[in-house]
């Protein structure tokens, strides 16, 4: 039978170029446990490393040895003893190598070439978030008899799950087995495969049949219970085990769950014959401390967050994510958004190949998950501008979903400048849109006529939100938060005000909340905060739940819980103030001091006006359905200056350079490039960056891997590179002398 070992022990790793390597000899370096990442905040390399094992292998008669990995970022070759034995180019997806040919009796060296080089045309090639690098998932060594499932098989074990239920609630198991023969493949042997349903350790059902390499029915189990979102998790095991000659060599186990799926394109999606309107969160890979090379105990914490919000929803962003997170959303109720980490599409060949490929593996190992109802082809592949060779490709890809499955929806995720009527909206089952109105530009009411309008041009197009958000550091604070002051305040009223658009319209299926938490993205530095995307729910290091946290725990959750907001906004400097409490209970009480009022709540939250502040310090108490918040107010005489944002580099705000219409009429002359032109019609323009490469190298270099729509002078308020005005405007000057297009 099948062995497995843990490998995640005692590797030597090396940052240095791949010609720098002798992979025949030991190297030499840090000695490190997997999973492990090179990134550092400080140090954002995008290059070449080595990573090495050293074992000592008692070879058996006839056994067969594979190594899987469950995720290299990006590219990798795999050396054993100085042979290739494999390579793979993707850094999400497992994949496994077989080492039998090289492996030999006593020490072996395994070598394993890594890199995150931006010159791969691998993706993801664009997207604000990091590229990690490294050996970022867990690493296992496998032994198998000489036939046997194929661990090689798109990063399989070989045995391939799905299931459906028929009109009368009957579950049907669906599966495929690739079978490896090993020395023998020229041999004929008596080959059976033997599939089982389990609940618990209870068999339910079994049937053999002859090796067929074809997804196919295999069994029916009468009236399973229904895998059913938050409500009911029930799931079942699926066994294929493979007999030679009568004994049983290997066996495959999968959770598997039973559930329907349906959408309509007014009144959103079904399970199992049942309206469930989906409000989600969309979430990264990494954490604090550790990054991408995350473990057990950091997604448990991840999970467990977005379960007390109460999220029925989740979209794994912009990438396949580890097994043991599709595991917990199968185990929590999530109805789950999986993708690939398509985020820019060219025109290059082996680009779109490997996307071919990465969309591949990720179906044939995630069929079994019974949470994943959505296959995302792509994230904001316009944003550097739309072709009509998107929508080509697209429909490629979208193929191969519905080749792979025809169980689950294809999806995808545009961005505000597709235009609602644009070819892109016409390829998936159902689309979604990442909108922030009211944040990068518009109002706040523009996300419900944003709605409206793409229902009217696309009436018969299911629509979801797949991200929309506003950056806060929680240090911040204001009674009147405005765009771009980075107060926890406006981030909540950003939530508060745009959220009951999505939620109030039947046709819109589901929302995904920009982001659960913060993340790492390099090209940021806003509100004082670098290398976060700070427009989490929860920060980077999950120990602060931000307001906004519990406006949507109020609208979500049924876990009855009070909440004061704006904690941290300690010390005020007026006779009165308003203080809001989200619950998610009808009426809320608060003590103060001298009184004790009670409001009712509307949208997730009770406020209480003019609140009297005596001088010094005021406990508040918050109370219903006998839960208890409290927070102290301190009154002062005049206003904390440290709540109020302030620009470290204020000369970088463009807005602030004219003075007339004349004088912005002469800075950014019609017809040409300036500093506000997107990144994208810049990058169009060789003798444009070739003049930011030479003034500002570290701005060419960065723009490369910058999100297309956004103007040069946007980059420059989140990035905060180190120049003067006068550099900036210098640097303006030139780029005027080329006209647009």
């Amino acid at each position: 039978m099948v062995t497995f070992f843990d490998w995640n022990n005692e590797w030597v790793f090396n940052k240095a170029n791949w010609q720098d390597i002798d992979i025949t000899k030991a190297i030499e370096g840090e000695v490190i446990n997997l999973p492990h990442t090179w990134y550092k905040d400080d140090d954002y390399y995008r290059g070449e490393a080595v990573y090495q094992k050293k074992f000592v292998y008692t070879k058996q008669d006839k056994e067969r040895t594979f190594v899987k990995f469950y995720g290299v970022d990006k590219v990798c070759k795999i050396y054993l003893n100085g042979q290739l034995v494999g390579q793979h180019e993707g850094g999400y997806n497992i994949f496994a190598v077989e080492l039998s040919k090289a492996i030999k009796a006593g020490e072996n060296l395994l070598t394993v070439l890594v890199s995150t080089d931006k010159d791969l045309q691998v993706s993801p090639i664009s997207g604000d978030f990091a590229v990690f690098g490294g050996i970022h998932r867990k690493v296992e060594f496998i032994s198998t008899g000489e036939t046997c499932f194929d661990r090689t098989y798109f990063g399989t074990d070989g045995v391939i799950f799905n299931t459906k239920v028929d009109e009368n609630g009957d579950g049907k198991l669906w599966a495929q087995t690739v079978i490896s023969l090993g020395a023998n493949e020229c041999e004929s042997e008596n080959i059976n495969i033997v599939y089982t349903i389990l609940e618990g350790d209870k068999e339910l059902v079994r049937a053999g049949c002859a090796p067929d390499n074809k997804m196919t029915e295999r069994l029916e189990l009468e009236a399973p219970i229904l895998w059913n979102g938050l409500d009911e998790t029930h799931m079942y095991t699926a066994r294929a085990t493979l007999v030679v000659d009568g004994i049983e060599v290997d066996s495959v186990e999968k959770s598997i769950g039973f559930r329907a799926i349906s959408m309509d394109a007014d009144k959103g999606f079904f399970l199992n014959g049942n309206h469930l309107k989906l409000h989600g969160v969309a979430k990264h890979q990494d954490t604090h401390d550790v990054f991408s090379a995350a473990t057990m105990e950091n997604w448990k914490e991840d999970m467990s967050l977005i379960k007390e919000i109460g999220a029925n929803a989740v979209r794994l962003s912009h990438y396949p994510h580890p097994q043991e997170v599709y595991d917990m959303c199968d185990e929590i109720g999530f109805v789950t958004w999986a993708e690939i980490p398509m985020l820019k599409l060219t025109e290059d060949e082996h680009l779109f190949e490997n996307a071919k490929l990465q969309l591949k593996e990720m179906i044939l190992q995630n069929l079994h998950h019974p949470s994943i109802c959505f296959w995302g082809i792509q994230n904001e592949i316009a944003i550097y501008g739309e072709f009509p060779y998107m929508a080509e490709k697209m429909h490629v890809l979208n193929d191969i979903v519905h080749e792979l499955d025809d169980t689950r929806f294809s999806t995808c995720a545009n961005l505000n400048v597709v235009h609602p009527d644009s070819t892109l909206n016409q390829v998936t089952d159902v689309t979604a849109y990442n909108i922030y109105y009211g944040w990068y530009y518009g109002e706040f009411a523009d996300h419900g006529k944003f709605l409206d309008e793409f229902h009217k041009v696309n009436p018969d197009m299911p629509l979801a939100i797949s991200e929309y958000g506003a950056d806060t550091n929680t240090q911040f604070h204001s009674d009147e938060p405005k765009v771009n002051d980075y107060t926890e305040e406006y981030q909540a009223l950003y939530h508060e005000t745009v959220y009951p658009m999505m939620a109030e319209r039947d046709f819109v299926w589901g929302s995904f909340v920009w982001n659960m938490f913060d993340f790492t993205s390099p090209i940021r530095q806003a509100a004082n905060i670098k290398n976060r995307n700070i427009k989490g729910l929860v920060t980077f290091d999950r120990k602060t739940k931000k307001d906004s946290f519990y406006y949507y725990k109020a609208m979500w959750s049924k876990e009855p819980f009070v909440h004061i907001a704006s904690k941290r906004y300690v010390n005020r400097c007026k006779d009165s103030i308003n203080v809001k409490v989200y619950s998610n209970q009808p009426r809320v009480i608060l003590v103060t001091d001298t009184a004790t009022l009670e409001a009712d709540t509307c949208n997730g939250s009770a406020v209480f006006e003019n609140v009297p502040l005596k001088y010094g310090y005021n406990e508040f108490a918050a109370k219903a359905a006998g839960c208890t918040d409290k927070v102290v107010f301190n009154k002062q005489s005049t206003a904390d200056e440290s709540y109020i944002y302030v620009d470290q580099n204020p000369g970088l705000n463009v807005r602030n350079w004219f003075l007339d219409e004349k004088e912005e009429a002469e800075l950014f002359p019609e017809g040409y490039l300036s500093v506000r032109s997107t990144i994208n019609d810049l990058l169009a323009c060789d003798n444009a960056i070739s003049a930011i490469d030479k003034r500002m190298p570290d701005v060419g270099k960065a723009m490369r891997d910058m999100v297309g729509t956004f103007t040069l002078d946007r980059f420059f308020e989140l990035a905060k590179p180190d120049y003067t005005e006068e550099e900036v405007k210098a640097l303006n000057e030139e780029l005027t002398k080329y006209s647009c297009g």
